[in-house]
């Protein structure tokens, strides 16, 4: 039966749809199904991660709210906490560090000092009106020897290394906006970087133990996590994504965009080149239908798509985050469906990569790299929930130890 504890919702504002996920909370604090789903396109109302146009925005939410509802069969009247997933806003993360004295006279660390040094990693100065949004443990330091849980370690000094995601406050205020003026009302709130809740969608316990750079490959935009000893080590954002390939094509090769866009979504290309084709017929600018060698097209999409892992990369270096990822690459997003897309990645960071999607996402068809995102976020929002319900005077600063382990171990 349902009932105001076991009903959660997640809402993701893409570049080329507004998508809503209603599930269901398990007597253990799992989630147990999805009941509810809705998806509306909305080019325009979010450009790069931010919301452009916010009445098409909020239009779009509403409908796919009221489809969610209606296939949850009137559930989310029940819904008392939403994950509202998160990108662009001016993210930027780093690794911060937090130092305390083990005062114990035995020299063990006890819990109490473990919870001091991650709250004294959080404390980072913020300017021009940003927010913490998420943080995350990445690794511990017992007298400069790396542990990943330093409790009943004997040491002097316990460095907590954390990974804190924060944002333009006032850009994402935009999104909490959107949502309430859809219709959402007297329900908590909570933002989650993207890629953090695709990790907790798509991502193993094993691919986190080892090491692995995940890559959400977008419309408007591409985001990216590097997994380390089950810790996050570094994340960010990239304004690229396969809006901007679909625009190459069809300013390189004078076609209409959309032409462009159905190509890159529907396996056209890929069909034309297993087939040998030597050319492939799309309406141009002006409407008539032109001839295109295979070849140009795919000379164009391989030229942004590396660029854009390019970036990554060097990111990537710039951070200094760990290069030797045993568990390799998990690529997702609407771009991975591009049958290069994964080759590409490949070539670009010399590691094996898999294609990640949603694969336990009961009740509902998600089984598509385009879920990873907002099925993780569900996932985060039935943790969410569980700790809400049993401490709820607590609120986020109570829950946010709990909430960094349920990052390190991903359920």
């Amino acid at each position: 039966m349902f009932h105001k504890n076991n009903v959660v919702c997640a809402v993701e504002f893409g570049t080329s749809k507004v998508c809503v996920l209603i599930g269901e909370v398990g007597s253990r604090g799992e989630l147990s199904s999805v009941i509810g789903q809705g998806m509306v396109h909305a080019p325009g109302a979010v450009i790069k991660g931010e919301i452009s146009d916010m009445e098409r925005a909020e239009d779009a939410l509403s409908k796919a709210l009221e489809d969610a509802d209606r296939s949850s069969g009137g559930q989310l009247v029940n819904c008392q906490l939403l994950t509202l997933l998160v990108s662009g806003c001016g993210i930027e993360s780093k690794q911060s560090k937090g130092i305390v004295t083990v005062k114990n006279p035995d020299g063990v660390i006890t819990e109490a000092e473990k919870q001091e040094a991650n709250e004294n990693a959080k404390v980072i100065p913020l300017t021009g009106g940003r927010e913490i949004i998420n943080t995350s443990i990445s690794y511990y330091l017992v007298d400069n020897r790396r542990v990943s849980n330093p409790l009943r370690h004997s040491g002097r000094r316990l460095e907590a290394f954390v990974h804190v995601i924060h944002a333009v406050a006032s850009r994402l205020e935009n999104f909490r906006s959107a949502v309430i003026n859809a219709g959402v009302e007297n329900v908590r709130m909570e933002p989650v970087f993207s890629p953090l809740a695709t990790g907790i969608g798509i991502c193993s316990d094993a691919e986190r133990e080892n090491g692995a750079l995940l890559i959400d490959l977008g419309a408007g935009a591409t985001e990216y996590l590097v997994y380390f000893d089950r810790g996050v080590c570094a994340s960010g954002v990239v304004q690229l994504g396969m809006e901007h390939v679909a625009n190459d094509l069809a300013i390189g090769l004078k076609l209409h965009i959309d032409a462009c866009r159905r190509l890159l979504e529907s396996g056209t290309l890929e069909k034309a080149v297993k087939e040998k084709k030597s050319t492939l017929e799309l309406p141009g600018v002006t409407g008539r239908m032109r001839s295109i060698p295979v070849s140009s097209f795919e000379v164009i999409v391989d030229a942004r798509l590396r660029e854009i892992f390019e970036v990554i990369r060097c990111q990537l270096q710039e951070k200094n985050a760990p290069q030797a990822l045993g568990a390799g690459g998990i690529l997702t997003g609407g771009g991975a469906d591009y049958f290069r897309s994964k080759e590409l990645f490949s070539d670009t960071f010399d590691l094996d990569c898999r294609i990640g999607l949603p694969v336990e996402a009961g009740g509902a068809d998600l089984a598509s790299p385009r879920f990873s995102a907002i099925w993780g976020a569900l996932k985060v929002a039935a943790f969410f929930q569980q700790n809400y319900v049993a401490s709820p005077e607590g609120g986020f600063n109570k829950v946010i130890g709990k909430f960094r382990r349920f990052w390190e171990r991903g359920n």
